[in-house]
């Protein structure tokens, strides 16, 4: 019995231990844990608090005002040349086509324009835009605008970068190259343009 009593004395000796020392490491673990996520909490705020108080100063200065404001104005008129409400000018490109097309080839070719920088593009003087963006083939190879039907020749006119534009739709393998295969007849002529102008998207009535 003294010996049982011993050793289960032991053992309860060694348990306990180990648990304190369980215990004291999970504390630490966590107290490390807390203490670094105090620290990102406070740099996240310190953070914040030095922009807001950037911004305020910003806002305290008449000019600066001034130059927010005329970048908020600047990019309204970016989103309404985007989606067609204005007129657009500006360099870009002109796409010449002779011959008829089916309308997949109206929507892989705008989407190629898109992905290069188009700002704005027409289509024999109708400004393409998001609300009316979406092409089908009619009969007598016409082709369906929104409300509107284009009839070749086939007169592209696309603002952006001249040069990024002229690169992506001339490319080996890239969409012009696919077009001229498919119509081998067809005329295609590519030409920069210093100042384009053109129209806003025609309002339904």
């Amino acid at each position: 019995m003294l010996g049982t009593g011993v050793l289960m004395g032991g053992l309860f000796s060694f348990q306990s231990k180990s648990v304190n020392q369980a215990n004291a490491y999970y504390n630490r673990e966590s107290r490390v844990n807390i203490f670094r996520e105090i620290q990102i909490v406070k740099q996240s705020n310190q953070n914040l608090n030095d922009q807001i108080n950037e911004l305020q100063k910003e806002l305290g200065d008449s000019s600066n005002k001034e130059q927010v404001l005329n970048s908020i104005k600047d990019e309204i008129a970016k989103y309404q040349i985007l989606s067609g409400e204005l007129p657009a000018h500006g360099e870009g490109i002109k796409i010449d086509i002779s011959g008829e097309l089916e309308a997949l080839w109206f929507t892989d070719l705008v989407n190629e324009l898109n992905t290069a920088g188009a700002e704005a593009i027409s289509i024999n003087g109708l400004r393409v835009a998001p609300e009316n963006v979406g092409f089908d083939t009619i009969p007598n190879g016409q082709i369906l605008l929104g409300g509107d039907i284009l009839t070749a020749p086939f007169h592209f006119e696309i603002i952006g970068d001249a040069k990024a534009l002229s690169s992506s739709v001339n490319q080996t393998g890239g969409i012009l190259a696919r077009i001229q295969a498919f119509k081998p007849e067809d005329q295609i002529n590519v030409s920069e343009a210093k100042d384009l102008q053109l129209p806003a998207m025609k309002q339904e009535k």
